[in-house]
């Protein structure tokens, strides 16, 4: 595990000094518990924005369609069949 030094201004140090103590953990602790929150509540929003993009994305090619998401991809899995993909059916690699 790495080390790291993160500058605090007196005040917001003083609040998570406080807090560490009233939940009788480290320091260290409660910065590893702040940082793991954020990681998780942002990777959950990013989660919910990818589905609803998706949601929406499927809602607008039913409307297209004139058929609603469920049957749209019913419809496109059952034209893909068991088939393995062609010469030419797979999007070229990006270059590096």
């Amino acid at each position: 595990m790495d080390g790291l030094t993160v500058r605090l201004p007196d005040s917001l140090r003083g609040k998570a000094s406080d807090l560490a103590e009233e939940e009788g953990i480290s320091m260290n602790q409660l910065v590893m518990l702040a940082v793991s929150e954020k990681i998780t509540q942002l990777d959950a929003e990013a989660q919910f924005a990818h589905l609803d993009a998706l949601e929406r994305f499927g809602e607008s090619i039913a409307e297209e369609e004139s058929t609603q998401p469920d049957a749209l991809m019913e419809n496109l899995l059952d034209q893909a069949g068991d088939e393995e993909p062609r010469e030419g059916d797979r999007r070229p690699a990006e270059a590096k």
